[in-house]
């Protein structure tokens, strides 16, 4: 697949995912416009759209940057979604070591991804 090709592809998605987030911000808005409380506690959820940015990177057609990327976008968000509900006791003051192992796991990562995701010959140019 040329490169274009598969830029062209991720924006698509990009845009899809960027638009179906509004929409179900916007109708659950909507469904607690009276609720003050109910619309706040919305904003516990916004991980899930680091997670939904990542899986759409993971997601073929891809090569190895952008699926460890997207893997690190995935962890970062359970990471971020984990803290923030409390689960395991871990908080932001005790977890965050973890993201220092994410980091490091992406970069150990990138020559293998490489290696299953390599870029055409026509890709490289």
């Amino acid at each position: 697949m040329h490169s274009t090709t598969l830029h062209a592809t991720h924006r698509q998605r990009r845009q899809v995912i960027w638009g179906l987030t509004l929409v179900v911000f916007g109708v659950a808005y909507l469904l607690q416009r009276d609720d003050d409380a109910a619309v706040a506690r919305l904003w516990q959820y916004w991980p899930w759209v680091l997670v939904a940015f990542g899986a759409n990177s993971m997601l073929p057609p891809t090569d190895g940057r952008r699926f460890v990327d997207g893997l690190s976008q995935v962890l970062f968000g359970a990471w971020f979604w984990v803290t923030w509900e409390g689960w395991w006791g871990l908080t932001f003051s005790n977890s965050w070591p973890l993201l220092i192992i994410v980091a490091g796991l992406g970069m150990a990562l990138q020559p293998l991804a490489n290696r299953y995701f390599p870029r055409r010959h026509e890709e490289q140019s």
